[in-house]
């Protein structure tokens, strides 16, 4: 019987370029692999003094899936599996969880730009040996590092080559590969490439790395480098694989854009009547030694729109043309059992899938790939219990992996996560979403409320309503993708309003029914320009609805949801944080670009307060108690009891970045606060509390549960309704949760 769900699923997928099988010794002693791994994790950790915080439970708010899988990758083996994002580091498959794990929590924000895993590429005799090639350029001040694990991703070592190469997990580009790769005849060799400084190679299992400057090209014009490494495990002599393939992400290029070297990289040559039309994305072997090139006319993952694949031979040193039409692909599989079948997908093209989105389309072949049979019309989708994905695509498919053990199993990469088919040969192959674990949404906002579910703002994905946690939500209605700010009328509880968009187009909707059903506000507050994005807020009765966008620098009020527009006064800047008193509707709050303002008439004029000028913009009101809120000033915590006619220092925090109440532990107790910041300059960065209003604060992460820092969003948030619970955004892990144990 076919396996149509994430927890039946048996995971032992398989890239076949990748695949040259475990040593028996390692397949039998893989349980004394993983008690040697966890006594190794605890060395490392007291060796390297993390205190790892046992009153606490973390993990992230579950979605479901979301955000752009880069690559997939399953290994020898059984049930161990890998996964890269974009922007939310790397997941390794679960088997007694049946989910993805994320293996990058330990992240700081210092080194937030290791979120960006740009390759993956494991030890082909050990699956426990994983290396992750990672920096992002526009965080960290663009640091690459190889990421070393020998314990299947619960620790890693940090080998920085950022002096050597550079990498960009987040570029143009970032679906090819794999740009870092282990030689299947020796584990201690390895090469990996950047987008820019060319190639390195390491001869010690990853641990020192030198230039391999006898490779022709270092860069290119469109800053994504060396992008595909396969080693060739046939070509083997002295204990090590002597013919390496390397890809360069170029086109037309006189030196060419694939080269080989015939002795174990020290010296290298374009492939003899090479593609050279187009950029090569990925690259798989035959047991022959052909190649399989996968092309297409830019480097993706939104921009190709031609490509195709080429079979070269080894032997005749010729390059044919495979594939079905000149179509831009993303990848290809080969049926080891039978290599005359095959799997392909294109990338960036818009064919209407089964649910009725456009996304990519998938092929077989049977004869080599002499002729192919389209199956998106033969195919169904399902979304495996993951309610928001139901009319998303399959698209920007960029990573195929097959599982060698039933080549009927394969799953695939998507700008949405990880899709999955256990019958790809059947007549009627059935995909269904298999991205559980992978949340990689970046959340901008966050509402809890007394007695309500929780509700979110989110890029891409507009946001979700969560009554658990622990379930996939239902995605927000009214679709308009990228959502900045979402609010909800804390006296009146069907009111609701959302913003996004972009320079062309104006995304603000409102609702009157809870958020079941949704009005568009197409009336711009200055008539001839597109105002977008910023925040949203609602005063307490939900009589008003204030704006600051990000275009522009005046914030508007409408009473008749938009029709009218009426100009704030006494406010500027653009994108300020506006958040409406709970209690009284006559009271707002506005904080950013180094103010804060306070209006005393429901938002239709501010006032400057001159005590303090907030480095970070989400002010904090209380839920239950008038004029009470909190200030993140960056050095210090500020409070007012009194709508800010007096705003006083709370002692004891010397950094807040951003602050929160949550629910306090017995009735009559103050709300616990919840920041992210440190109490002294001795204290690490990080989440802390305090059930005292400030007067002692307990930290409550630790350096294995670091998550990249508040990442876009900028938030901390308390559950109000969940004691010792509080929420945070981050750079690509979706929102992240922090759960007190009771004892």
């Amino acid at each position: 019987m076919l396996k149509k769900t994430a927890a039946a699923v048996t995971a032992i997928f398989m890239s076949i370029s990748a695949f040259t099988g475990c040593s028996s010794d390692n397949q039998d002693k893989s349980s004394e692999q993983t008690d040697a791994a966890a006594e190794t994790t605890a060395a490392e950790a007291s060796e390297n003094a993390v205190q790892l915080n046992k009153d606490w439970t973390f993990g992230q708010v579950a979605v479901g899936g979301g955000g752009f899988v880069t690559g997939v990758f399953s290994t020898c083996e059984e049930n161990v599996y890998y996964a890269r994002t974009d922007v939310g580091g790397a997941y390794r498959w679960d088997e007694s969880e049946q989910k993805w794990k994320s293996l990058n929590y330990w992240v700081s924000e210092a080194d937030v730009g290791f979120m960006g895993i740009s390759s993956i590429a494991v030890d082909p005799k050990n699956a426990a040996n994983v290396y992750l090639l990672a920096g992002t350029e526009y965080f960290s001040g663009g640091k690459t590092a190889v990421l070393k694990s020998t314990d299947y991703g619960e620790t890693f070592k940090v080998i920085e080559v950022t002096d050597k190469i550079k990498v960009h997990g987040n570029g143009m580009g970032r679906g090819n590969g794999e740009r870092i790769a282990v030689d299947p005849n020796n584990s201690d060799i390895i090469f990996a490439a950047g987008c820019s400084g060319g190639m390195i190679k390491s001869t010690d299992a990853g641990e020192t790395w030198e230039a391999v400057e006898s490779f022709p090209v270092k860069s290119t014009t469109n800053s994504n480098g060396i992008n595909i490494i396969v080693f060739d495990p046939a070509a083997e002599k002295d204990g090590a694989t002597q013919r390496i393939y390397a890809a360069v992400s170029q086109k037309k290029a006189e030196e060419g854009n694939i080269f080989v070297s015939e002795d174990g990289g020290a010296t290298w040559n374009p492939l003899e009547n090479a593609h050279n039309d187009d950029m090569p994305e990925r690259i798989k072997l035959d047991s022959k030694g052909n190649l399989y090139i996968v092309y297409s006319n830019n480097e993706g993952p939104w921009n190709a729109m031609l490509g195709g694949v080429h079979k070269y031979d080894i032997e005749t040193k010729t390059s044919t043309v495979i594939s079905p039409d000149n179509s831009p692909y993303g990848d290809i599989l080969i049926d080891p059992t039978d290599e005359n079948k095959m799997v392909l997908v294109t990338t960036q093209t818009w064919k209407e899938q089964p649910n009725g989105a456009y996304g990519d389309v998938f092929y077989v072949t049977s004869d080599g790939g002499k002729t192919w049979t389209n199956i998106l019309d033969k195919m169904t989708m399902s979304t495996n219990g993951m309610p928001w994905i139901e009319d998303c695509a399959i698209h920007w498919c960029c990573s195929l992996a097959m599982n060698p053990v039933n080549t009927s199993e394969i799953m695939v990469t998507s700008g949405n996560g990880i899709f999955a088919c256990d019958n790809i040969w059947d007549e009627s192959p059935e995909f269904y979403f298999n991205s559980l674990g992978i949340e990689e949404t970046v959340p901008m906002d966050m509402i809890t409320m007394i007695d309500y579910p929780l509700v979110s703002a989110a890029l891409d994905y507009d946001g979700f309503v969560h009554e658990d946690i622990t379930v996939p939500a239902e995605r927000h209605g009214d679709k308009i993708g990228s959502t900045t700010s979402i609010t909800v009328a804390a006296q009146n509880r069907d009111y609701w309003a959302k913003v996004g968009g972009n320079d062309s187009e104006q995304l603000l909707t409102y609702s009157t029914d809870g958020g079941k059903t949704w009005t568009k506000i197409t009336n711009s507050p200055e008539s001839g320009k597109v105002f977008y994005n910023g925040s949203v807020a609602l005063t307490a009765d939900g009589s008003r609805l204030i704006w600051s966008s990000e275009k522009g620098y005046k914030t508007y009020y409408t009473e008749d949801w938009g029709a009218t527009w009426t100009e704030c006064e006494g406010i500027m800047g653009n994108n300020l944080y506006i958040m409406g008193d709970a209690v009284n509707s006559d009271y707002v709050y506005a904080c950013g670009n180094e103010n804060f303002y306070i209006s005393s008439d429901g938002g239709k004029t501010f006032k400057k307060n001159m005590t303090v000028a907030p480095r970070f913009r989400r002010v904090c009101v209380s839920p239950t108690e008038e004029g009470v809120f909190y200030i993140p000033c960056g050095a210090g915590l500020f409070k007012s009891t009194d709508h800010g006619e007096t705003i006083d220092f709370v002692k004891g925090m010397v950094n807040c970045e951003a602050v929160s109440l949550g629910k306090a532990k017995n009735e009559g107790d103050p709300y616990v606060l919840y920041v992210y910041g440190n109490p002294t300059t001795e204290d690490p960065k990080g989440i802390y509390m305090s059930e005292d209003d400030g007067a002692s604060w307990v930290r409550i992460n630790d350096d294995a549960h670091q998550f990249g820092g508040t990442g876009n969003g900028g938030f901390i948030c308390g559950d109000l309704n969940v004691y010792g619970r509080c929420y945070m955004s981050t750079v690509g892990l979706g929102i992240v949760y922090c759960d007190k144990i009771e004892k």
